[in-house]
């Protein structure tokens, strides 16, 4: 099973909903979070770039569509991940935890993470 952490923000540009870390992003940049959220939020976003890898299939313009997923099995990363959900749901971002056995076509894999281009409905 793989797991997506999106928001209800709209991203125009590839007809999806921003993913977690870009909500988690503009939280850290923005003046209004608290020195011990933001410092929680650092802590955790610095760990998972340290420890995923960030493909350079999603640099790619063929794959503007493509989405990142979790393995269910990421157990440390899905923990850390969890920590920004609850900080990010703490200064009003809804973030829906998306379910699915068939992300799309998979353009990436590794052990923690999947990056899928959605099937043309």
């Amino acid at each position: 099973m793989y797991l997506r952490f999106q928001g209800r923000i709209k991203n125009e540009r590839a007809d999806s909903y921003l993913g977690i870390f870009q909500i988690a992003y503009e939280l850290r940049d923005s003046d209004q979070i608290e020195k011990h959220f933001e410092l929680e939020l650092v802590k955790n976003i610095k760990w998972l770039k340290m420890h995923l890898k960030s493909p350079k299939e999603l640099d790619y313009k063929e794959n503007f569509r493509a989405i990142s997923w979790f393995n269910s099995n990421a157990l440390e990363p899905l923990k850390r991940i969890r920590a920004i959900k609850v900080i990010l749901e703490e200064y009003g971002y809804i973030i829906d935890t998306l379910k699915t056995n068939d992300p799309g076509i998979i353009i990436y894999e590794d052990g923690w993470q999947v990056v899928a281009k959605p099937k043309k409905t």
